[in-house]
């Protein structure tokens, strides 16, 4: 299963000039469930899902009493550059979002 057939809400959004948020919201617990035990929702799957290394990653967090989560990571290119496709970071969940829960390939 997708990330992006299992979450309700996929959003993303410049956390300053060189950071992405990716917000992660889930209408029930078993989908929750099943993002939050999945290898992709670790800082090791989404370096892999965005092709980065794992230092790039400033962290994944969980709230269990909303079913969501927060991932961040920092940019690979500013959103100030002239040459920055996404200048509001909008578009930037979209590697992670087609990522696999359940470690298909893609």
């Amino acid at each position: 299963m997708r990330l992006y057939d299992c979450a309700d809400i996929i959003r993303s959004k410049n956390a300053g000039p060189f950071a992405v948020t990716i917000d992660l919201f889930f209408g029930d617990e078993e989908r929750y469930r099943m993002a939050r035990e999945s290898a992709l929702l670790t800082p090791e799957g989404v370096a892999a899902a965005y092709d980065v290394a794992v230092d790039r990653v400033k962290g994944v967090w969980w709230d269990d009493r909303i079913r969501a989560a927060k991932v961040s990571l920092m940019r690979w290119s500013s959103s100030t550059d002239p040459y920055c496709a996404d200048l509001f970071g909008a578009h930037l969940h979209t590697p992670l979002a087609a990522g696999s829960l359940t470690g298909e390939a893609s």
